[in-house]
């Protein structure tokens, strides 16, 4: 063995070492290293993809139904609310049936093109202004009672909006009001 004498093959034994295997999962490199500009802006594709505006959009509408959705649970998660829709839905209303009468009185519009039943508009019509002015005096008896009922249990209770919210209860039929009812007819509130 010399440090300055040459190389000599005869006199070593030809191993060669073999080469080290690649890990699993890594491959040969096959280009060149990225700038540090090139590799920033990688970066920030990662984090701030570029997106088409359609794609935006619906991004965004996404996070306004979101939103919305939580504004609305907050609202009617408000003590008042739930207390009304309670109240509401214990009792029995003259404007539930509304729509029903709605509906008759469009099947009675397309009969009175009949002569003979001609007659059957005006005594449907007569008899829906005759059912709305009671169910509005029914929703007027029903607001003050709840509203006393509503001051007694909460007494800092806020009524803004709570008078629609309401008249609009009243008027759905049960099996299609939002929230939906969660206590049966008659049953304490």
């Amino acid at each position: 063995m010399g440090l300055l004498r040459p190389y000599d093959q005869a006199d070593t034994p030809e191993e060669t070492p073999a080469a080290p295997a690649p890990k699993a999962g890594a491959s040969a490199k096959n280009r060149p290293t990225p700038t540090r500009k090139e590799a920033e802006a990688a970066r920030l594709a990662a984090v701030h993809p570029k997106l088409t505006r359609k794609q935006v959009r619906d991004a965004n509408a996404a996070v306004d139904r979101k939103r919305q959705a939580e504004r609305m649970e907050a609202v009617d998660n408000q003590p008042e609310r739930v207390f009304m829709r309670n109240y509401v839905d214990s009792h029995w209303s003259l404007l539930e049936f509304m729509m029903v009468l709605l509906g008759v009185l469009v099947v009675a519009m397309m009969v009175s093109t009949v002569e003979r039943f001609a007659f059957l508009i005006a005594v449907v019509t007569g008899l829906l202004y005759v059912y709305m002015v009671a169910g509005f005096i029914n929703f007027f008896i029903v607001w003050l009672r709840f509203k006393r009922e509503l001051f007694a249990r909460h007494p800092n209770a806020k009524t803004k909006g709570l008078a629609f919210a309401m008249l609009s209860r009243m008027m759905s039929i049960r099996r299609m009001r939002q929230p939906p009812p969660t206590i049966k007819r008659g049953d304490p509130y």
